[in-house]
């Protein structure tokens, strides 16, 4: 019985432990960043750059990343092959330094190098391509970043957009003589990254050869961003990596992001009192970028016209006058709150009340009836008096 027992806590370990480093796979995310010169050269010195990255649900603890010495890389004396982050919290990322070696007899060409992390004795790998030539041109800074865009322009907290980056190949012509020989002044994209925050995060893969510029040619690359709830207002810098061939080694550019928290604003035009039976509001865009599909929706126990006020694209600083007319209901409190596009964002703003009293003269269903009643009641009376009068004159025609 004792032996059955042992034999099912086993079981149960191992199926523990299986369970514990499937998480772990799925939690940790380990990325090349970069490596410098680009390509490598035989019996010379480079260092890697390596990400590690907390991807799950919750923290890791007891965490290192290992650099697999693997023919024609090693690691270069005085630099350590294993690196000890410790506990990883949730979102968090962090990035290390390897200082490699290629060896001299190393193959013109791509090679594979391999980085892991180790959680609880479970050991994750992953191969990465390395570039070793010798026959290179030195055309560095051919390729830079022409221009970039933002969708929305300005984000809000919680925002979801674009970041639209264009490359452009500033060379003049296709190829170039150094020492008798021609090279071609083709650029050739071997990765390029966006780099997210603590704010905002990258949620986009990185490009990995995603082609090749030809001189004066345009290459676009498109992430996609995300900027955290409760984000305070600010610009934010996003770091850009590229690696390149042809010795452009890296670009690292910062991309701003800015994040406003302003909205449009409601206010009334004309008090209800100088215009019975209506309200009018000023709408104004206070952000500082263009909205799209901005809605004044009013509510109240009163019939509404329009139903819906639809104004559409609102530049910044732009004002709007809408009014509504108050058709039947019940005088009172009504309110009135706004609907907007910034990007493919929806938001709302904060309704606005607007007291409204008996000097509005609103034809209103409760005062359609007391009309009826009162007429009713007269009318009842009416024929009551004439009825009297009639009696009354019929008894002294008889007593006559």
């Amino acid at each position: 019985m004792y032996g059955k027992l042992l034999i099912a806590f086993c079981i149960i370990l191992s199926v523990s432990g299986a369970s514990q480093a499937a998480l772990y796979e799925d939690s940790l995310k380990v990325s090349l960043i970069k490596y410098d010169p680009y390509p490598v050269s035989p019996d010379s010195d480079f260092g890697v750059w390596v990400q590690l990255e907390n991807v799950g649900d919750n923290d890791v603890s007891a965490v290192s990343i290992e650099f697999v010495p693997k023919y024609p890389f090693s690691i270069k004396p005085g630099d350590s092959a294993v690196k000890y982050p410790g506990t990883i919290r949730k979102d968090d990322k962090i990035i290390y330094k390897f200082s490699l070696h290629v060896d001299k007899n190393a193959l013109v060409g791509t090679n594979k190098i391999e980085i892991g992390y180790r959680v609880d004795g479970s050991f994750t790998k992953k191969e990465f391509d390395i570039e070793v030539g010798s026959d290179v041109v030195d055309a560095r800074g051919t390729v830079r970043m022409d221009k970039y865009s933002l969708s929305p322009e300005v984000f809000m907290a919680g925002d979801t957009g674009t970041v639209a980056l264009t490359l452009k190949n500033s060379a003049t012509a296709y190829t170039i003589k150094i020492d008798g020989r021609d090279y071609s002044m083709n650029a050739q994209i071997k990765s390029a990254e966006l780099l997210g925050n603590e704010f905002i995060d990258v949620t986009s893969e990185p490009y990995y050869n995603p082609g090749i510029i030809g001189p004066g040619d345009s290459l676009e690359l498109h992430y996609t961003i995300k900027v955290r709830d409760n984000t305070p207002d600010g610009t934010y810098f996003l770091d850009f990596a590229l690696m390149g061939s042809a010795r452009l080694y890296s670009l690292n550019l910062k991309i701003p992001i800015r994040v406003d928290s302003s909205s449009i604003e409601t206010a009334l035009s004309e008090k209800p009192k100088t215009n019975p039976g209506k309200v009018i509001l000023n709408i104004a865009n206070n952000r500082p970028n263009t909205l799209q599909a901005v809605t004044v929706i009013p509510s109240g126990n009163v019939t509404f016209e329009p139903a819906e006020y639809f104004i559409g694209t609102m530049e910044p600083d732009e004002l709007f006058t809408v009014k509504f007319d108050l058709k039947s209901g019940n005088p009172g409190n009504v309110s009135f709150r706004l609907r907007f596009k910034n990007g493919d964002n929806w938001h709302e703003s904060e309704a606005m009340s607007v007291a409204l009293d008996g000097s509005n003269n609103m034809r209103t269903e409760s005062g359609n009836k007391s009309t009826l009643l009162v007429l009713g009641i007269l009318g009842a009376a009416l024929v009551l008096v004439g009825g009297f009068f009639v009696y009354m004159r019929r008894r002294r025609a008889k007593s006559g």
